[in-house]
């Protein structure tokens, strides 16, 4: 029986992705499938690796459309190909370990009525993305929590973390979600698994939305994984966040407009940044869907001035800063631009020099991380956590 389908979109990373496929195929089990989706301008690279030097009834291989998809739509033919009774979706360059299993099947054991699982991730640059001293990331607790629904709206909605990005934990991408709430989203919202081009965020809105439990596990499960041709890298530099995004847009085409004439914070502005992304989404989807978003614009406006004290230049800072500056004065007529009140400036300073222990997370230098991809990193990471199948089974020490 296929449990787990794990779905992994890519488009012009087929080093990375090839290199994905082979880690997952070293799980010797049978109860998970992987199910390819190249939106790549040449179909030929994964075609012929499937056809020459791949075998693995696990694995499926869903070619090139006749048009380039947009993400968004990419990860949408995918989640209707699936078999298994749980979803999950990675990037071409990250990690997942397929005895996530286990803990699926535990948690349906405990807590019946569960239809999300999320976790927490592993943190790693691939050695061709390291243009600056970064530090690979190891949670190392493993305690569950049931999550309370109504806290999670609060923070994903409203932002009342006021952070610069709200902790989600739950959603499609690096989590697990039944694959019949998924056919329930679908129902319910715009006849689509996924319709926004933000689309892992936007897959955390709905599954929050509509989940009836979702549980959390602290012990990492899979990792993040960034290549030098990734987005999450192309936003570390100013000149490659313009170039991704203004392909981004064009390849968007015919979805949901990221340029949103109602909340006036665009993907394409001078000064954008993550932050702004995230709360446009979280706009969108409370507007389309009647969520309600009391309080969501003051919180924003901190998270805005978070995000602005996060960054190390001034260059930076003052751009981050005119950016959130002119959206708050077209927001609404200018409304909430009071309440965006950025501290000055506090310098230059360098980052990720430190490695160790801090608030349940392990931090190493990228350099000393004798890893070369997500999977090395993980099976290095695993030697400071517990094994899953000890996690699973409620146990709480290595002794076996």
């Amino acid at each position: 029986m296929t449990y787990l389908s794990i779905c992994l979109p890519t488009r012009n990373r087929q080093s990375y992705c090839i290199e994905t496929i082979r880690a997952l195929a070293a799980s010797d089990r049978d109860d998970f499938e992987v199910i390819v989706g190249d939106n790549s301008d040449d179909g030929s690279v994964l075609a012929d690796f499937f056809a020459n030097d791949f075998h693995d009834p696990r694995f499926r291989l869903i070619g090139p459309a006749d048009r380039v998809l947009p993400m968004v739509g990419n990860w949408e033919r995918l989640a209707g190909e699936v078999r298994g009774r749980w979803i999950s979706v990675i990037g071409d360059d990250d990690y997942i370990d397929p005895k996530l299993v286990l803990m699926l099947k535990s948690y349906e054991r405990l807590y019946p009525e569960v239809e999300a699982v999320g976790w927490s991730r592993m943190h790693f640059n691939w050695p061709d993305n390291r243009p600056e001293p970064a530090l690979s990331v190891v949670p190392v607790t493993h305690e569950t929590h049931v999550a309370i629904k109504s806290l999670l709206q609060d923070r994903l909605y409203r932002w009342t973390e006021r952070s610069r990005r709200p902790s989600a934990g739950f959603g499609a991408y690096h989590g697990a979600v039944r694959k019949s709430l998924m056919e329930r989203i679908k129902r319910k919202f715009g006849g689509r698994y996924f319709e926004h081009p933000n689309v892992d965020f936007e897959s955390s809105c709905k599954v929050i939305h509509e989940a009836r439990m979702l549980v959390f596990c602290q012990r990492p499960l899979s990792v993040l994984g960034a290549g030098a041709a990734s987005n999450s890298a192309g936003a570390r530099k100013r000149q490659s966040t313009v170039k991704h995004a203004k392909v981004f847009l064009k390849e968007s085409e015919g979805t949901v407009d990221m340029n949103d004439p109602v909340f006036p914070f665009p993907l394409t502005g001078v000064g954008v940044s993550n932050c702004a992304v995230t709360a446009s989404t979280t706009s969108w989807f409370c507007r389309t869907y009647g969520v309600d978003l009391t309080g969501f614009p003051e919180n924003f406006a901190h998270a805005a001035m978070d995000e602005c004290a996060a960054t190390t230049e001034e260059a930076e800072y003052e751009l981050r800063k005119g950016y959130f500056e002119r959206g708050f004065e077209a927001w609404e007529g200018g409304r909430w631009r009071d309440c965006f009140k950025p501290a000055p400036f506090q310098g230059s300073r360098s980052v990720n020099e430190f490695s160790g222990v801090l608030k349940d997370y392990l931090y190493i230098r990228e350099e000393a991380v004798p890893s070369e991809t997500p999977f090395e990193f993980y099976r290095f990471g695993e030697h400071t956590i517990l094994p899953i199948d000890v996690v699973a089974s409620g146990a709480r020490t290595f002794a076996r």
